[in-house]
């Protein structure tokens, strides 16, 4: 199996394909200080929301320009589901995360524990308007889907919760075969 940096390269390459800008091992807050927390996105395919600027309507017609690879990604996504939880769909997460500071955020994951994916979960659904974990693992990509499950269980019973709705789990097979088709 390759490395994660290498897995990070031969996606980007085909992502290269499909956008303009995509960044591997990006800033998002890069220059904001030492004062916050400051992750490190595997992929983001931008633009890149920085410096108070806004791509709201970019976002939107960039995902309308690649709908069928964005609805690959949600068909996947939505064949990792238990039965308890329901799918989602373009519509559904298409304007979800208007603010987002790239459009698509994508955290690759392999050996981390359950607290590292969970900060994976919350990064690539803040920061992307649409978010992508990519599991590397069977553990891992059951993993993400629990984490999503218990905060939508939160947020259903009227506790403190963060949204995930735009946040997407893949394994990295699916991921591979979705980029092929692109």
């Amino acid at each position: 199996m390759s490395t994660e940096r290498e897995y990070q390269n031969s996606a980007k390459v085909i992502l290269d394909r499909i956008y303009r800008e995509v960044e591997v091992q990006w800033h998002p807050f890069l220059g904001v200080g030492r004062d916050m927390y400051a992750p490190r996105i595997d992929i983001a395919v931008g633009p890149f929301a920085i410096e108070r600027k806004r791509f709201e309507e970019r976002y939107t017609e960039l995902l309308l320009e690649t709908r069928p690879f964005i609805e690959s990604l949600i068909e996947c996504h939505n064949q990792n589901l238990d039965y308890a939880e329901q799918g989602t769909s373009f519509d559904a997460i298409a304007f979800f995360n208007l603010n987002a500071r790239c459009l698509l955020c994508i955290e690759i994951e392999d050996s981390g524990s359950r607290k590292h994916c969970l900060g994976n979960l919350v990064n690539a659904s803040a920061l992307g308007r649409i978010g992508l974990l990519i599991a590397r693992s069977e553990e891992i990509r059951r993993t993400f889907v629990r984490q999503r499950v218990y905060l939508r269980f939160l947020a259903g019973v009227g506790k403190n919760s963060f949204m995930t709705d735009n946040a997407l789990v893949l394994s990295a097979e699916q991921f591979d075969e979705c980029l092929q088709q692109a």
